[in-house]
């Protein structure tokens, strides 16, 4: 059995910060200050995260539990009225085949599919039914389970072992995402990750130095994904685990690609990004 986690913002969707103007509305109703924020503060960050970010950009102090709650509804109110904009200018769209992936997925009885999305859950139905995508995810993890994106990725992983009533062990679950902060979640909980780059939403040196064990231009790179998944052949013939860093196929294309060194070796043999000797990714 498998577990195939999808990231929404930058890859099953790209439609840019989508979200980050409504936020700022919301915190600007509560507060009554318009907020000053980095924008890059909230690429790959939980909701969470992003919440009490702006309401802090807005009032100069963290939001306490009730104003916190306060920020996601009033956000949750004026996310239709954002979505409707970037349709009414085309700027809405799904990710380059991914719905053609999915759908190959689907026909793999053994595997199963969740969110892995910093959005909270209510604007992740939100942002994906326009697209159609909605209908695919029954279950997953989401922003308001934890400011970082290890927690929501166990929330996700709890959730399905329990809507597919089968225990899923970390060799099982393959996150799919567009940054480095989802190759990290994934690795510090012993998960296998991979990298969407059509998006171009992420630090490409952090990307890299966060050695995802696949990359792919778009979903439609479709025969890479599945080998990564080991549920295609490499079409070298060549079997999984005959490599000297063994973990897929698809590592092995991926150093071959951009040079082998120790450090990048350790990365994939670590939990914790700080415990290498040239300092942590962020």
């Amino acid at each position: 059995m498998k577990l195939v986690l999808f990231d929404i913002d930058g890859t099953l969707l790209n439609t840019g910060a989508f979200g980050v103007k409504s936020l700022e509305k919301a915190a600007e109703n509560i507060t009554g200050k318009k907020p000053k924020y980095d924008l890059t503060k909230f690429i790959g960050m939980s909701d969470k995260h992003n919440f009490a970010y702006m309401y802090s950009c807005a009032a100069g102090k963290a939001p306490s539990a009730k104003q916190l709650e306060a920020v996601k509804e009033e956000y949750l109110s004026l996310l239709p009225s954002e979505l409707a904009a970037l349709k009414k200018n085309k700027k809405y769209k799904a990710a380059s085949g991914v719905e053609k992936f999915i759908k190959t997925l689907l026909s793999f009885p053994d595997v199963k599919l969740a969110l892995a999305t910093g959005n909270v859950e209510e604007a992740a139905k939100i942002k994906l039914a326009p697209a159609g995508l909605d209908k695919y995810f029954v279950t997953g993890g989401f922003g308001w389970d934890g400011a970082e994106r290890t927690e929501l990725l166990k929330a996700a992983v709890k959730r399905a072992s329990k809507t597919f009533k089968h225990k899923f062990t970390p060799d099982e679950v393959y996150v799919i995402g567009d940054t480095h902060l989802d190759v990290v979640a994934a690795k510090e909980n012993g998960y296998h990750s991979a990298v969407v780059k059509e998006a171009g939403l992420a630090d490409k040196e952090r990307l890299l130095r966060a050695a995802a064990e696949a990359e792919v231009d778009t979903f439609k790179d479709e025969e890479l994904l599945l080998v990564w998944l080991d549920l295609r052949q490499d079409p070298k013939g060549v079997e999984k685990g005959s490599y000297i860093m063994p973990a897929s196929a698809i590592e092995h294309v991926f150093f071959s690609r951009t040079g082998i060194d120790e450090q990048r070796l350790k990365m994939f043999r670590i939990k914790k990004y700080s415990d290498l000797e040239s300092g942590k990714i962020w």
